[in-house]
């Protein structure tokens, strides 16, 4: 790997996966159980799947370039499914992996952190709420028992 090509891919990481400003150190509530923010999302997201394919020397330096920026292009026309509400913890986890060096070579829907099962699966409390509003909340007509 050239100097160049190893200082661009680091310097792509750190614009990607830096912290947000304020919140290192942050006190109070843990922010990463919230919900993700899908633009930030999706717009890492596509932009490092087009890095991965570059290094993995499917695409070249400039296919990757167009590729990053027709995946931001895309990710305005893009939302979750309306099923799909992963905190930014499991979005951070998926983004996580495909920084990784370690999973390169690791298809980008093959990663385990990225599947539609990871980042779409209810959070423990939630899903607890969701079963026993379904074991007793509505009969097959609708109404409250």
């Amino acid at each position: 790997m050239s100097a160049r090509r190893l200082a661009f891919v680091v310097g792509a990481w750190l614009a990607l996966m830096g912290p947000t400003p304020g919140a290192v150190g942050a006190c109070g509530g843990d922010d990463l159980a919230g919900p993700a923010d899908f633009q930030p999302y999706c717009q890492q997201r596509e932009q490092l799947i087009c890095v991965r394919r570059d290094l993995r020397r499917e695409i070249t330096d400039a296919e990757r370039d167009r590729c990053r920026l027709a995946g931001i292009d895309a990710c305005k026309l893009r939302s979750f499914p309306s099923d799909c509400h992963p905190t930014e913890r499991q979005a951070r986890t998926c983004l996580n992996a495909l920084a990784s060096f370690d999973t390169l070579n690791t298809k980008e829907d093959k990663l385990p952190e990225c599947v539609t099962s990871a980042l779409c699966q209810l959070p423990p409390s939630a899903a607890s709420d969701a079963a026993a509003s379904d074991a007793g909340g509505t009969d097959a007509a609708g109404s409250t028992p």
